[in-house]
């Protein structure tokens, strides 16, 4: 992309501020416009590389009117706005901008958005012109499951359509396809999700990875990074909700000796730690605001100091952040900052829930079968239609890993090489549809803790160690108790 810019800003003083820095940092300024009819005049005579957009401009159209002209014509767009209460935010999010300021701003913060903005611009013109001149592989990969590409090949095989599966007495696995290592799907959904994974691991960009609880984002993530020249550094990962918000900044940057009262030595933080690699922080959502501070200026800086100290230390990190919250809620209720939101957001992956593809289940039925099997030392080999039948009619609130505990547990329980019953924890689960009765259907948050509620009881209440909820659900104990104390899970799990 060009850098070339035009700045739409009715307030002449900080639009000049605002050229001045553009200038020495090398790029062109074609003009300054104070309105929605000067922008367009200017853009009209001379098509700028880029738009610098204020939201309120003189006269009776504002920047979000321009935004759906600058749309039209292709031109990338950032916001720069002293205004991001949640109706604003909302509509600026339609217009689909390729950054957005929050007023006032530091000079590196302006041009690291910028510096993005280009980056995200051109990055989709090339996916564009990569995909219209290779359409015909695009498809033959749809059509088989194959990939190319640096990590090791994997065999695929098509599993039975849902519609087929309850007629079948046994499903007989295959070898389940793998488009990445770990990562196992044939649906749609899915092939877009390793595309867009090999697209991004080989650059140096962050990346946000969005889901549900369940869905594989540390998969994801880790299959990122060893697709990145970064593979045979260190992949660190942290946990920020698992940990109180007053450790999260140790664990983060470490602490020297005697920083606060317990310090007995110095410890290395995660971000020393992952010098040279990548840092995945999982639930960035529910990091402290606080803290989202200092990480927007290690992003920026790419430096960092250990708490207690005074040295300042220099790290070369790639992040992947991910989280099941809902971000942009969290900007409009002031929990998460909009500019930490958008420098996490160049490249962002959503995964989809398992209820939306569906079709992959006999696939992961039958990874997992093969699997569990040859850890528990049984000879299970297949599933009978009828239970993978239930398996298909499931909603799966816990998604992937929830299928996987219901497989593994199904094995335990079995002594058959064919898996005729399938182990669900309390009663039997309905299917996505409402029911008949008209009882309202549960959010995914009331399913998620009905079910931890359910095996809290099995467990009479025992959270971690041998035999607690922790284990049962295949979660650290300390990921656990967040989720309980977020869910409101206190006292009545003992009931």
């Amino acid at each position: 992309m060009q850098k070339t810019i035009l700045v739409v800003e009715d307030e002449l003083v900080v639009a000049n501020d605002i050229r001045l820095t553009l200038e020495r940092a090398g790029y062109t300024v074609i003009g300054i416009a104070r309105s929605f009819h000067s922008a367009m005049e200017t853009i009209n005579n001379v098509q700028p590389g880029l738009v610098l957009l204020d939201i309120f401009l003189k006269g009776d159209l504002t920047g979000i009117d321009l935004a759906t002209e600058l749309n039209k014509k292709d031109i990338p767009f950032v916001y720069l706005s002293a205004n991001c209460n949640s109706s604003v935010l909302e509509m600026a999010k339609v217009t689909q901008p390729s950054g957005f300021i929050v007023k006032p701003f530091r000079e590196k913060d302006l041009l690291v958005t910028l510096d993005i903005a280009r980056y995200r611009h051109d990055f989709k013109q090339q996916m564009a012109g990569s995909a219209n001149a290779s359409q015909p592989a695009h498809s033959r990969r749809a059509a088989t499951g194959n990939f190319a590409s640096s990590a090791p090949a994997h065999s695929s095989a098509a599993g039975p359509s849902p519609a087929g599966t309850a007629g079948s007495s046994q499903y007989v696995p295959e070898s389940p396809g793998m488009g990445l290592p770990g990562i196992i799907g044939q649906s749609p959904g899915m092939l877009r999700i390793f595309q867009q994974v090999k697209e991004v691991g080989p650059l140096d960009t962050s990346v946000l990875i969005l889901g549900e609880s369940g869905t594989g984002k540390e998969g994801i993530a880790s299959n990122i990074h060893n697709l990145s020249p970064r593979r045979s550094k260190p992949f660190v990962k942290l946990n920020c909700a698992a940990l109180p918000p007053n450790l999260v900044e140790s664990e983060l940057f470490g602490h020297e000796k005697g920083a606060f009262t317990g310090a007995f030595e110095r410890r290395i933080g995660k971000f020393e730690q992952a010098n040279g690699g990548t840092l995945f922080l999982d639930e960035i959502g529910e990091m402290p605001p606080s803290l989202q501070v200092k990480l927007l200026r290690v992003l920026q800086e790419r430096e960092i100091e250990r708490l207690g100290g005074r040295e300042t230390i220099k790290v070369n990190v790639r992040i992947i952040a991910a989280t099941n919250a809902n971000l942009e809620k969290g900007i409009a209720e002031g929990r998460f900052r909009l500019d930490l939101y958008y420098r996490l957001n160049v490249f962002p992956i959503i995964l989809p829930p398992l209820r939306q593809r569906k079709e992959d289940i006999p696939l992961l039925v039958a990874h997992f079968i093969k699997m569990y099997a040859q850890k528990a030392g049984r000879h299970t080999e297949s599933i009978a239609g009828e239970a993978l039948a239930r398996l298909m009619d499931y909603a799966w609130p816990g998604n992937v890993r929830e299928l996987q505990n219901v497989i593994e547990r199904s094995i335990l329980l079995s002594n058959d090489p064919v898996l005729r019953d399938v182990s669900f924890i309390g009663s039997t689960p309905r299917s996505e549809a409402p029911a008949e009765d008209g009882n309202p259907v549960k959010t995914i948050a009331q399913m998620e803790r009905d079910h931890i509620l359910t095996v809290l009881r099995q467990c009479k209440g025992r959270v971690s160690g041998p035999g607690g909820a922790a284990e049962l659900l295949n979660l650290p104990a300390s990921t656990l108790k967040s989720k309980m104390k977020k869910l409101g899970i206190e006292k009545s799990y003992k009931i």
